[in-house]
């Protein structure tokens, strides 16, 4: 479970002198950090096609785009992990993108998010971790083993806090990460599309549409936070422009119906903009009329990021949202107002390590201990000297006898030949076999051999299939073909492993 606890930051008034006079040192920090920083790469991925985006120094240096084929999708998804990884390594290499992270966003498909209010303080006998699931599990009707959860606490007041709680499935979001790894981009950063859009849009109260030809999002803001997140997959290249704004409107005003009746003490202006983004936001006639029947005034995005006058920044919206994660001034917020959502889904398993504080405090504690060994260590380098001495004298004796087996090596030609004659003549015709029974059951199972080596009696497989249970049979079925010595030695991390190398004994006796 992905974790992610802010507590709101203290109003200006209720800091000390010290903690004040800081808050300009760090914002200077931060600065410089921002324009020493290399270049950060964020990509929106959905069904239909990867948008790019590349900043560096709060600066657009690039943005590119590829349109994905329906084939590998379904659903709003894309389910072809090859594929995806394909094209996400296609579109950075035309590109001349090399990124080591990457910040990638997520389609909020069958993705569940709540705002609860809980105690401020956790019941005894349990964690906070802990006690969080058990809500999740109360008030989020789906099955949480087949999800990653993610919170972060928004608000505090006396006695209570309110947490903000999202759920994503685990199949979406492992198949998004490792396709981006295979990619050779690492993701430090995956965000709903939602949300990124919340914070390029950067308004207290906004609706947002995002079009896209596979899905669409509806996002409404209060108070700078996303109450409502919703994604809905469609099949827009066999709608009418009518049909299209006829679905849109009617998602957008049931949206707007259930917010009401979700939250009656928040209201929504008239007045409150209407932000349009992503692929087909650039359709003019399209947006004309989701203006005309929806009534709310259409808000321009004005991101705080510099970049050319090309650039069609309502298209590149949760991109720029991604890039702008982790700049908003949240110390200058006010005491008891919401905190900027800062959740990262990627789940632990997924980050690299790094060196806690307390690891580094460990290593200071093993740095004391080991100082009073210093004398030791003199001896020890006076002893190791004599024993290099002496390894010198030994290698001098070594080369000698490297070279007296070598002229023997050299006068037993003969003797060689007839060896690899016999190897090649005890193989005969089996090893043609041996393959044949490799590859037919890999084209049998489903399964991907990479590379086959053959050294003296043993074959090596490289090979990969598309889960565990299908990997796990070929192994079976090249034990059962009665060609190889048994049982298989199977790879690493087998029997739940999907991938990897197997070392095959042929039978020597096995009819030819």
């Amino acid at each position: 479970m992905t974790t992610n606890d802010v507590t709101p930051p203290k109003g200006a008034l209720s800091l000390d002198t010290g903690t004040a006079s800081r808050r300009p040192l760090k914002a200077l920090k931060n600065r410089i950090r921002k324009y020493l920083s290399g270049s950060l790469v964020t990509l929106d991925i959905d069904r239909s096609g990867i948008r790019l985006l590349e900043t560096r120094g709060g600066v657009i240096k690039k943005w590119a785009s590829v349109a994905l084929e329906a084939g590998g999708s379904e659903e709003g998804e894309v389910s072809d992990r090859r594929y995806l990884s394909r094209m996400i390594k296609q579109l950075m290499d035309s590109n001349r993108v090399k990124p080591r992270k990457v910040r990638a966003s997520l389609s909020g498909l069958y993705s569940v998010s709540r705002v609860l209010s809980v105690p401020a303080v956790t019941p005894a006998g349990i964690t906070t971790q802990e006690f969080i699931r058990e809500l999740a599990r109360e008030t989020m009707p789906v099955a949480m083993d087949k999800l990653y959860l993610s919170w972060q606490t928004v608000a505090t007041s006396e006695g209570e806090r309110k947490v903000f709680l999202i759920a994503v499935p685990r199949n979406t979001l492992d198949n998004e990460v490792r396709a981006l790894r295979a990619a050779g981009a690492s993701p430090h950063i995956l965000e709903l599309k939602a949300m990124a859009l919340t914070r390029a849009v950067n308004q207290k109260q906004a609706f947002i549409i995002n079009i896209g030809p596979a899905s669409f999002d509806i996002v409404i803001v209060a108070n700078g936070m996303p109450e409502i997140m919703r994604t809905v997959a469609w099949q827009q290249e066999e709608l009418t422009l009518e049909e299209t704004v006829e679905q849109l409107v009617t998602t957008m005003e049931l949206t707007v119906g259930f917010h009401q009746s979700r939250y009656p003490d928040i209201p929504l202006d008239p007045a409150t903009p209407l932000f349009i983004a992503g692929q087909m936001s650039g359709d003019a006639a399209l947006v004309d009329k989701l203006q005309a029947r929806l009534k709310y005034p259409i808000g321009q995005l004005a991101p705080a990021l510099e970049y050319p006058a090309d650039l069609p920044v309502s298209q590149y919206a949760v991109n720029i949202g991604l890039a702008l994660k982790e700049t908003t001034p949240s110390e200058n917020l006010e005491e008891g107002k919401p905190v900027p959502l800062d959740i990262n889904l990627l789940p632990e398993i997924y980050s690299p390590w790094r060196l806690t504080v307390k690891q580094l405090s460990y290593v200071g504690l093993i740095a004391v201990a080991i100082a009073p060994l210093f004398p030791l260590y003199q001896v020890a380098n006076e002893a190791w000297r004599e024993t290099a001495s002496l390894e010198i004298k030994l290698n001098v004796l070594n080369d000698g006898l490297a070279q007296r087996q070598l002229e023997i090596k050299s006068r037993e030609p003969i003797q060689k030949a007839i060896d690899e004659y016999y190897l090649i003549v005890n193989m005969g015709g089996g090893f043609t076999e041996d393959l044949e029974v490799i590859n037919g059951e890999a084209e049998r199972l489903g399964v991907q051999v990479n590379d086959i080596d053959h050294e003296g009696n043993s074959i090596t497989v490289d090979c990969e299939a598309e889960d565990y249970v299908a990997f796990r049979a070929y192994k079976t079925a090249l034990e059962e073909s009665g060609r190889f010595s048994t049982p298989v030695a199977p790879p690493e991390g087998y029997p739940y492993t999907t991938g990897g190398t197997i070392t095959l004994e042929p039978v020597t006796d096995k009819a030819e």
